[in-house]
């Protein structure tokens, strides 16, 4: 049951029925059901994994908080359940990659990086004293397993979500149709950005990447531009439905993104993109390293530490490696220049937040970024190369030629990501000046407000992947 599926709406409808007549005593042992009900129908021998991995962490968080006043004591318990997790997600997940084929992993549990990590920020948080261990077994199964967030996160904090799995709050959420309508719209905006868009320019893609040669250098180069929109709708809008899922019950879960491709740098870039995994690496690995308390070169080293492990835990190839390394690279540049191009704004009298200035920041950050999701899609390093010479052979006729559309789609569909893409680029940059387009048409009346969403439902019915030919993909994150 995959969360873009018809099953899981109709899952949905079902529980958050059940969820608002059960009496509000149980209703986080309903979601701890649902969560496990879900988790389990991609595969049932994962609910012992992770029931596993719930009951350790749990017993480790209750440990490590009674020994809490022996810091050699509790450093060396938080030390080894840390250990432990990275232990069993290496396992998992790299056994494969470090040995060199010679050991593999029998399978790897969807969704396993994000609430291994998840447990991980709890421990260390419990460590640090900034919440207290969580006694109630079933509010922290639910922290960890919640279903929206366990396949491809947010990756949340336990300061954030475990509150809102207690018994108290949870009795005060009742049903209430605008929150619920507002979660949908949510999730419905996510549905668009995956169904609509993303599977669809997934086609052109991989027909262009899976045979570069028979492409010209104009067709490749449109290629890793819309990869670098299919891979920020894929995620984007699996973040979407996750957090309007949220919302329908009454919680609420972090942002994930906030218009990347807006960003004038990479260090602005990672500032919006994937926040969740950014900041957990910031606060977990960059801080404790030294961050840039320990003089330049270390902060140089720690960043690229960062961002090489970074790309690692996307996934256990060379070409994730190489991917944050080159992100870590730019941020390393982008310090290094910061002076000198500060200087020449003086000499020639440029103000930085002139809008032409910005204009060319978000482009040369844009392409950057576009050229490190290259390695980010191409796992083979050979094809990665074919891909590159391809660039010397740009014609730019060709842009308007008509090949275009043999990439796999016809007119019609090339034309829709056309327009759904300029959908999306304006929605970024209207919720960047502070414009929400759904609560602008949540305040119009009922006669404006309806037919819009119902407009928009039809859209992504009849435009999503579920119409002849296509099929849903599973979202690109599900992997990590």
């Amino acid at each position: 049951m995959g969360t873009a599926s018809i099953e899981f709406i109709l899952f949905l409808a079902i529980l958050l029925g059940v969820y608002h007549v059960v009496p509000t005593g149980i209703k986080g042992i309903v979601l701890l059901g649902a969560s496990y009900l879900f988790y389990g129908s991609q595969n049932s021998t994962y609910l012992i994994f992770l029931a596993v991995a719930t009951l350790f962490t749990y017993g480790s968080g209750l440990l490590l908080e009674k020994n809490i006043e022996y810091r050699s004591r509790a450093k060396v318990i938080m030390g080894i359940t840390i250990f432990a997790n990275l232990f069993v997600l290496g396992w998992f997940k790299y056994i494969n990659f470090f040995t060199g084929g010679k050991i593999e992993s029998l399978f790897l549990p969807v969704g396993i990086s994000f609430y291994l990590f998840m447990s991980i920020g709890y421990i260390v948080d419990v460590y640090r004293g900034k919440i207290k261990a969580e006694k109630n077994i079933i509010s922290y199964a639910l922290f960890v397993s919640f279903f929206p967030i366990i396949m491809s996160g947010p990756i949340e904090r336990a300061g954030n979500l475990l509150p809102q799995f207690k018994k108290e709050y949870l009795a005060k959420i009742k049903f209430n149709t605008e929150r619920i309508r507002d979660g949908f719209v949510r999730m419905l905006w996510g549905y668009f950005q995956k169904l609509v868009l993303a599977d669809r320019i997934a086609v052109a893609v991989n027909t262009v990447y899976g045979s570069p040669e028979s492409y010209g250098g104009a067709m490749v180069f449109v290629a890793s531009l819309l990869y670098t929109f299919q891979i920020y709708c894929d995620f984007a809008g699996y973040s979407n439905v996750a957090i309007g899922i949220g919302e329908i019950f009454g919680i609420k879960i972090i942002e994930n993104f906030r218009a990347p491709y807006l960003a004038t740098s990479i260090a602005d870039f990672w500032r919006r993109w994937h926040i969740s995994l950014s900041s957990w690496f910031r606060d977990y690995l960059y801080i404790p390293l030294g961050g840039n308390r320990k003089g330049t070169i270390k902060k140089y080293v720690n960043v690229m530490i960062v961002f090489l492990l970074s790309g690692l835990w996307h996934g256990a190839g060379w070409n994730f490696i190489l991917w944050g390394g080159l992100h870590g690279l730019y941020q390393v540049i982008g310090v290094l220049v910061e002076k000198i191009r500060r200087k020449v704004y003086r000499l020639l009298n440029v103000r930085e937040d002139a809008f032409s200035l910005k204009g060319v920041k978000v482009s040369i950050t844009f392409l950057c970024v576009n050229f490190a999701w290259m390695l980010f899609r191409i796992t083979d390093m050979e094809l990665f190369l074919r891909v590159i010479k391809r660039f010397k052979d740009i014609q730019i006729w060709q842009l308007f030629d008509g090949t275009i559309y043999n990439l796999g789609l016809d007119r019609a569909n090339v034309h829709l990501i056309l327009i759904g893409l300029g959908i999306v680029v304006v929605v970024d940059f209207l919720n960047e000046k502070g414009i929400s387009v759904s609560k602008c048409i949540a305040k119009e009346r009922l006669w404006v407000r309806w037919p819009l969403y119902l407009a928009a439902i039809m859209i992504v019915l009849v435009c999503g992947m579920w119409g002849s030919g296509f099929n849903a993909n599973n979202f690109i994150y599900y992997q990590f």
